[in-house]
């Protein structure tokens, strides 16, 4: 699916990751692995460093918390806030969804629309095109684009292949109406269901409800230990449906747009692991410098929420000022592809902050 939005724009980005860190160097203890095995893969995949919440703080408390800072900033305002798409795999209750759990956190007004996505990896350009919809159908000038993730919950701590990639972490990416006919954003999305056991989470739905067996730990044929509650990754076919797919989607949108794809000033990826968008930076002849590779290494693979944390940790206040042309690009789970382009910049904010733990929602004045 191919799709152009005109009269649209980001208005500021806000990222949210938890204050605790955890270290790769402390956790390869843990993993029934030689440490040194351990640390030549920490090396190649960029593992140092994540973000992981607290047993208390879950990822609507992530997303209220970073909610609150732009209501304390001034960013954003409660009595006019019309529309809120929050996308997210994982929720604080079965029922109700989390857009409502947030609203009702935030004491926000009857009137605001609230929309829940459920998307993995994919997910912010899924929520940055509905958020882009919504606004386009002329019944809301301003939507809060929030993208949460707990994905540290899907993995087991004795899953070398999983854990160390995982982190958790909420944005608030403000999309709004505008009356410059430049402010267009261009999507481009593709799916491939016949792959979807490559990356999946087997048990704890309807087809296989989660009970006591599907809890108990298994050791595979490498020797990391999951449970059918656990994620399960098949990195080589996740690792060759990115490097078989990723680089035609760029030059599809780019084809799309009418651009050349060196007019492309920064490639917003999805961030899996430093290894993969090295490669994926090669195969594609965009310099390394272009496509970031470093958001796993200092917090950990959030899935949907990867790509505004990627904004904010890289270009950060540059995006006050400047305003280049990016490619937000998606992999993940489905197996599914996204990608969007646009003019990203003179935004009013973009910032990186933490949250303290302890399911705190309210931000310090």
């Amino acid at each position: 699916m191919r799709a152009s939005i005109h009269g649209v724009k980001i208005r500021g980005v806000c990222a949210t990751v938890p204050q605790q860190v955890y270290r790769f160097e402390d956790e390869l203890k843990t993993f029934p692995f030689p440490e040194k095995s351990s640390r030549r893969l920490g090396r190649v995949m960029g593992f140092n460093e994540h973000r992981i919440a607290d047993v208390k703080t879950t990822p609507c408390d992530l997303a209220s918390y970073t909610m609150n800072c732009l209501f304390q900033k001034g960013w954003l305002r409660k009595e006019t806030l019309q529309g809120m798409v929050v996308v997210a795999q994982m929720a604080d209750h079965p029922i109700p969804g989390n857009s409502k759990v947030i609203h009702g956190q935030l004491g926000l007004p009857t009137d605001v629309f609230c929309t829940d996505v459920y998307e993995n990896c994919i997910g912010f350009v899924s929520g940055l095109y509905t958020a882009c919809c919504q606004v386009a159908a002329g019944g809301m000038d301003e939507v809060a684009l929030i993208t949460t993730d707990g994905a540290s919950c899907y993995a087991n701590k004795l899953d070398r292949n999983t854990y160390p990639l995982c982190g958790d972490a909420a944005a608030v990416t403000v999309v709004s109406r505008s009356d410059d006919p430049d402010d267009v954003i261009h999507f481009v999305f593709r799916t491939d269901g016949s792959r979807r056991e490559a990356l999946l989470v087997p048990a704890g739905g309807c087809r296989m409800p989660a009970t006591a067996e599907t809890a108990r730990m298994i050791k595979d044929e490498m020797g990391n230990y999951r449970s059918l509650n656990n994620m399960y990754m098949d990195g080589t076919a996740v690792f060759q449906f990115v490097m078989e797919c990723v680089p035609p989607l760029i030059d599809e949108i780019c084809g799309y747009v009418g651009i050349e794809k060196n007019a492309i000033e920064y490639h917003l990826t999805h961030q899996p692991n430093r290894f993969m968008l090295e490669k994926l930076a090669d195969l594609m002849e965009v310099p390394r410098e272009r496509l970031f590779n470093n958001i796993v290494e200092h917090f950990g693979n959030s899935s949907c929420v990867t790509i505004p944390v990627n904004i904010a940790y890289n270009l950060g206040a540059r995006l006050l000022d400047e305003q280049p042309l990016v490619c937000c690009s998606a992999f993940g789970a489905g197996l599914s592809l996204a990608a969007a382009t646009c003019r990203l910049g003179h935004l009013d904010f973009c910032e990186l902050i933490e949250h303290p733990g302890n399911g705190v929602i309210e931000y310090p004045a």
